[in-house]
């Protein structure tokens, strides 16, 4: 209960501060939904010339990149809102003093961080309501456990990697290697706006050890093609060994900075 209400506080804490900006407040849910109707046009465009290379998701282009590019946003913030709040604690001139509470530093740094996780929820809601309501995208036959099971294994291995990132800034202070590196290489070739077996035979091998690949692919036929977990097992083993994997060593690699930074004195400087 303890921790709910630390939880609770931090939540309430960031939507005070995001809400008392409210245009900015509203204007980022606009450049979240917007977008779509873009896609939408794009996929007439595209028309019928890569059904073939979508027919395991439903034939159609415009489902099919609204789920990736929608979860990509959400996986690209899991991967850069912890080293986010570092730095804005750094600049702020309060990172030493936030770290130094009863609460230990991990919590604090996932804790900072969960409203941003709520509200790009909500976006992704807005975007999966507008695509339905007025653009056509069915989902009759999206099975949503499947998909909420997929959502929280890939948030947990691509927060791993954002707490690695949150290590790297309190260390190095700017120039973060690993939010840069995994970011380009997901982001270019997880299949978020065109499928994977599209790319080079080399190409696959590197968004093999991706997790956006397994995501997206499983993503897209739960929510299009009602896929079981039980139908996604291939996905969900791989998810789950990557996040099982990499979260403590993450932990540990951020516990092990800040204490670095303690010693060194060096928490204070960006």
């Amino acid at each position: 209960m303890m921790l709910v209400r630390k939880a609770a506080a931090f939540v309430k804490r960031d939507y005070i501060i995001e809400s008392s900006y409210k245009f900015a407040f509203v204007f980022e849910m606009l450049t979240s939904v917007l977008p779509v109707i873009s896609f939408y046009f794009v996929a007439k465009l595209v028309g019928g010339a890569g059904s073939e290379n979508l027919s395991e998701y439903g034939g159609r282009y415009f489902p099919f990149v609204v789920i990736g590019v929608a979860f990509t946003q959400y996986f690209m913030l899991a991967l850069s809102t912890f080293a986010a709040t570092i730095r804005r604690s750094q600049m702020a001139g309060c990172l030493e003093a936030t770290l130094s509470c009863p609460t230990s530093p991990q919590v604090v740094i996932i804790f900072s961080s969960l409203y941003s996780f709520l509200a790009k929820l909500v976006h992704i809601l807005l975007i999966f309501a507008l695509s339905g309501l007025f653009l056509g995208m069915s989902f009759r036959s999206a099975n949503f456990a499947s998909a909420a099971v997929i959502l929280v294994l890939t948030v947990l291995t691509f927060a791993a990697m954002g707490i690695f990132s949150a290590s790297a800034v309190v260390v190095l202070k700017k120039g973060d290697p690993i939010e840069w590196i995994f970011g380009a290489l997901s982001s270019l070739l997880g299949g978020a706006l065109f499928p994977v077996r599209l790319l080079p035979a080399w190409v696959q091998g590197i968004a093999a050890v991706l997790p956006i690949t397994y995501s997206l692919d499983a993503m897209r036929l739960a929510i299009l093609k009602g896929y079981s977990l039980q139908q996604l097992w291939h996905q969900v083993a791989i998810l789950a060994v990557m996040s099982a994997v990499l979260l403590p060593l993450a932990v540990w690699s951020f516990a092990a900075a800040v204490e670095k930074g303690r010693r060194d004195g060096s928490l204070m400087h960006y």
